[in-house]
């Protein structure tokens, strides 16, 4: 079979990811929103009550969210820290060319890309700032909505502007995330829809997760599946 026209799928996002990952962005939608809001005061006193309760709502619905999954899956969680916080020479290479993306659009032309694992170099950094921005976000989200006058003042400003920086950079990213998935269409239907991607499709983008990784199994058609 050639590879560029095998369609075998591989399990890439498993059931708990994908649920985790629905919440997750159905939550950091509402909050990005009702943050800027917060951030900027455009509204009437009642709208920005709105507004607060709002945030509120949605912040608790994601901290539920990544605390029961990394209750539920958290060897998952252990194996997604190791990745996105592994660096290498292709590292480098890959951010010198931003992925060959800017080429791509711009130019029109394709560029050599270093070999990527199961998450490129982009998606790594964009893993690690929500690995640590959304940790500073509930964590600093908490005492600023349960305790902001029991806590001591510099401890409460200081999380404010963690609360409010944390915020903005993955806010920032949100827009180039949203982008990149839909661009790469196959890998967005797994993570929204039924989970894998043709083997064609890892071939080229992640082969050296395909190469060291991906093991066949025993299942309905040729699935294959990886860790």
């Amino acid at each position: 079979m050639h590879q560029e026209h095998d369609m075998r799928p591989i399990l890439k996002h498993p059931l708990n990811v994908r649920i985790f990952h629905y919440i997750l962005l159905l939550s950091f939608l509402p909050l990005a929103a009702t943050g800027l809001l917060l951030f900027f005061k455009p509204l009437s006193q009642e709208g920005m009550q709105l507004t607060y309760d709002v945030h509120i709502i949605a912040g608790i619905v994601m901290a539920l969210d990544a605390v029961a999954f990394t209750i539920m899956a958290f060897d998952r969680v252990v194996l997604f820290i190791a990745r996105v916080f592994s660096f290498s020479e292709r590292d480098v290479k890959w951010f010198m060319v931003l992925g060959g993306y800017p080429q791509k659009f711009l130019l029109g032309k394709k560029v050599p890309i270093p070999p990527m694992n199961k998450y490129n170099s982009g998606q790594k950094l964009f893993g690690a700032c929500v690995l640590i921005g959304g940790t500073v976000l509930i964590l600093s989200g908490l005492v600023l909505w349960l305790i902001p006058h029991a806590a001591p003042r510099d401890i409460v400003w200081f999380l404010g502007q963690a609360h409010l920086v944390s915020g903005l950079v993955l806010t920032a990213f949100l827009p180039v995330h949203l982008f990149l998935a839909v661009y790469r269409f196959d890998d967005f239907k797994a993570m929204m829809i039924h989970g894998n991607v043709p083997y064609h499709d890892a071939a080229e983008y992640t082969p050296l997760w395909v190469k060291n990784e991906i093991a066949p199994v025993a299942t309905n058609g040729e699935q294959l599946t990886s860790k």
